[in-house]
């Protein structure tokens, strides 16, 4: 079976965009030549029993070297998907079901459908549509079993799947797979490029232990409800949502109380001739009664208007979000627990 070698071991010497010195060598990933792809598509479809008109005319979609050289690795990719189709049967099923909401239809490896050339780029179209409609946890799973240097469009590869791991918290690879797209990958689209700046930058700041981190939880949540699930894994985010507004009340708690302590400190010091009122002055608080500062597991219930939160604490995470937010933090967090109490 033929395989697609698209990266080089090249000194790179200042190249523009990648942030890489002229001392640096570099493995640098850029789509196969396309008279290979040709060359390996001939192959396949020579393999087939197309009738020759089909096979004809797919010849002639490849013919002008010229106009193959000026696609993007996408519309070379998307070319590819439609020769594929023009030849085989459940190829056209799944490209149709791709055109609306899905699911998609079902591909089975066998006979020319087995040659890398197929597999490497159809597995691609399915994760690049999966990443599409935030099917985030089926699409990262292709995109574990891809390699660069066997698809034709590497900066796709690089640049869906770190929307998918970022989309998923982790951080960290998704970072990885961005710095292999900004700095190690050839003919990145633009809007690629400019995207994926504005995602590490955002990535770089990311915390996780603030409710910009609550707001990413809960929409995660959302969206897995959204698509109809409801198991263990939509549970499970369920309790992190939990146990992160947990870990703020108890941290604005603890803040409270030392303020507090260091106001009564600062009282009991009374400046000579000028006797002590016996009063501290008023302070802005959170409103309800304090808690142990003790932050415990939680089932998910439907005791509070947001859905997983008794009134009491909920009362305490909204002065929470009022005094450190933006408004529309509550906003979303009501929205989001609708979502919950609709989908119960």
């Amino acid at each position: 079976m033929s395989r697609f070698v698209n990266f080089t071991i090249a000194l790179v010497l200042c190249l523009p965009g990648t942030g890489l010195s002229a001392d640096d060598t570099a493995i640098m990933f850029t789509r196969p030549d396309i008279l290979k792809v040709r060359a390996d598509l001939m192959h396949w479809i020579a393999r087939s029993d197309v009738d020759v008109q089909v096979r004809e005319d797919v010849i002639v979609d490849w013919a002008d070297d010229g106009q193959l050289a000026r696609l993007s690795d996408e519309d070379l990719l998307d070319l590819l998907i439609e020769s594929f189709a023009a030849v085989d049967v459940s190829t056209r099923r799944l490209v149709e079901s791709s055109s609306g909401i899905g699911p998609l239809e079902h591909i089975i490896y066998d006979g020319i459908r087995d040659l890398d050339i197929y597999r490497n780029q159809i597995e691609l179209f399915r994760a690049r549509w999966m990443t599409q409609h935030r099917l985030f946890d089926e699409a990262l799973e292709i995109y574990d079993q891809l390699s660069p240097e066997n698809v034709v469009d590497p900066a796709g590869l690089f640049f869906y799947r770190a929307v998918c791991q970022s989309e998923l918290f982790r951080r960290e690879a998704a970072l990885d797979s961005l710095s292999l797209l900004l700095n190690h990958t050839l003919q990145v689209p633009s809007r690629f490029r400019t995207v994926a700046v504005i995602l590490q930058k955002e990535l770089d700041g990311r915390k996780d232990d603030d409710l910009g981190h609550v707001a990413r939880l809960m929409a995660d949540v959302k969206r897995q409800l959204d698509l109809g699930r409801s198991g263990n894994r939509v549970q499970e985010r369920q309790g992190e949502v939990i146990d992160a507004i947990d870990h703020l009340l108890e941290e604005a708690e603890n803040n409270k109380k030392n303020d507090q302590q260091q106001g009564e400190g600062q009282n009991g010091q009374d400046t000579p001739n000028q006797p002590s009122s016996g009063r501290a002055a008023p302070r802005s608080r959170i409103h309800g009664s304090v808690g142990k500062g003790e932050a415990d597991r939680r089932e998910v219930r439907e005791t509070g208007s947001w859905g997983m939160l008794d009134r009491r604490r909920e009362a305490k995470a909204r002065e929470l979000i009022r005094q450190q937010f933006p408004a529309n933090y509550l906003d979303i967090i009501s929205k989001y627990s609708q979502r919950v109490a609709e989908q119960d």
